[in-house]
């Protein structure tokens, strides 16, 4: 009986093993992990960001890419850049995020969404999510977006008075 405990012990720890396998594989193989990969520094891999130091992506990226004005928040974040002070999960962050995009690659751009809200923050996503695309980036840079970073702080600000849950309802999902 001991030989038959240890192989099922083994085969499912061979499952396991294979899950997770390929639950890496899809991320890898998503055509925005490798740019993904400048945003790990600060943000880690798992998109908990640091506490105190750099915020979470996982817990709110999604819903935040549902709205319109969300949309348009996270393009200009990662074009123009962002400074100030922004709460998240109940934790004030203090800092500058640059621009993540060099020049106008739009395309990278929206991978780079397009992983954070598929892979990062998978579990926050709903049925109104739609992916990000060269184009629709492309439009609303050309539609006035702010090119400064307080303009984007002032964008983040409207964005949090009229969707506060957005920024502090994941304050459980993100442990520490």
């Amino acid at each position: 009986m001991p030989e038959r405990k240890a192989y099922i012990g083994l085969s499912g720890l061979f499952a396991v093993t294979l899950s997770l396998t390929a639950a890496a594989i899809a991320e890898d193989t998503h055509p925005g992990y490798s740019a993904f990969q400048r945003c790990v520094v600060c943000h880690q891999a798992d998109g908990r960001g640091i506490p105190g130091a750099f915020p979470p992506l996982k817990g709110h990226i999604a819903r935040i890419a549902t709205l319109d004005e969300g949309r348009a928040y996270l393009i200009a974040v990662l074009h123009t850049g962002l400074m100030g002070p922004l709460q998240v999960a109940g934790r004030v962050y203090v800092g500058v995020m640059p621009a993540q995009v060099p020049g106008n690659d739009y395309r990278q751009l929206s991978q780079i969404l397009n992983y954070a809200v598929e892979v990062i923050d998978a579990e926050s996503g709903d049925d109104d999510w739609r992916p990000f695309t060269a184009e629709e980036v492309a439009q609303r840079l050309g539609v006035g977006l702010p090119n400064k970073m307080h303009g984007v702080a002032a964008l983040r600000q409207r964005l949090d008075s009229q969707y506060p849950e957005l920024f502090q309802a994941e304050a459980a999902q993100v442990k520490e």
